[in-house]
């Protein structure tokens, strides 16, 4: 992963027997090849995104837009090629024979393959390993019972129901509700609004926004706001001048939120952007 990253200046760790690393990386718009004959990798979008495009000789492939606080998952032996936008992520890579006490197989994760996910467990895991490495606190126990917590969560994941969903939003449509929610920050968008803004009837683009992202418009609105606030803390503005730019007049409100969709306190973001830096290696 190092290799690949090319040096990652913002952090790289892993286990001492090189079976669980965990990167934090701002890629490069870029096309190459994708995937490794033996690694689970899994990528969090944390800042920029845009359309991702990944092709398997296996599979129909990904062609969607990858968004903050989406992950993708690419499965030990899902090889092909990528065109990826530039992007901020949050990527940790599992060595499957080499990580022992596994509940299942890799292949069980298959439904996973080729879509965009966004899951507010996943994130939270991620960004509690990436706080305890950037506080030189992350052991090798810990990376190891993170990865299986990822694991045992993806694995659910995976084995909920597949309804007939309704037609997602488009990589346009989406990409214009992101520019609205952005753009709106001296408010906090209702639902009429949001589908205003991609010219769509309430209850439809419910059901699209979700079949497009997981989420409800409400918690579309508030991992957004929550991943922008999280820049914002890290560039060291107060946590109320924050929560109030994201639409909340109580800071105590804003934090639950931030927590839940994050995984820390905004004064956790806050502290760590003056703090030591994870050194790559």
């Amino acid at each position: 992963m190092k290799r690949e990253a090319a040096n990652p200046r913002l952090g790289l760790s892993s286990s001492a027997d090189g079976s669980v690393a965990l990167l934090h990386h701002c890629f490069d718009a870029s096309t190459g090849p994708m995937g490794h004959a033996t690694q689970l990798r899994l990528a969090l979008a944390l800042n920029g995104g845009g359309p991702l495009q990944q092709q398997t000789s296996a599979s129909a492939g990904l062609k969607a837009l990858w968004s903050v606080g989406q992950f993708n998952l690419v499965l030990p032996g899902q090889t092909g090629t990528y065109v990826s936008p530039a992007v901020e992520v949050l990527g940790l890579a599992i060595d499957w024979p080499s990580l022992h006490g596994t509940p299942f197989e890799a292949e069980a994760l298959a439904p996973l393959a080729n879509a965009l996910h966004r899951d507010a467990t996943v994130s939270a895991l991620l960004h509690a390993l990436w706080s305890a490495a950037e506080t030189q606190l992350l052991s090798d126990a810990l990376l190891h019972a993170g990865a299986h917590a990822i694991i045992r969560r993806l694995g659910q994941l995976a084995r909920l129901p597949r309804h007939p969903a309704s037609r997602p939003l488009g990589t346009a449509q989406l990409q214009a509700l992101i520019d609205y929610i952005d753009a709106s920050t001296d408010s906090r968008p209702n639902v009429a609004l949001m589908a205003r803004a991609v010219g769509m009837e309430e209850t439809r683009f419910a059901r699209a926004l979700r079949a497009a992202t997981g989420l409800s418009p409400y918690a579309f609105l508030t991992h957004r706001r929550m991943h922008s606030a999280r820049i914002e803390l890290a560039r060291g503005r107060s946590v109320t001048t924050v929560a109030h730019a994201a639409g909340y007049a109580n800071a105590s409100k804003f934090a639950a939120a931030f927590r839940r969709v994050i995984g820390h306190a905004p004064s956790a973001t806050r502290l760590r952007a003056t703090g030591t830096r994870v050194q790559p290696g």
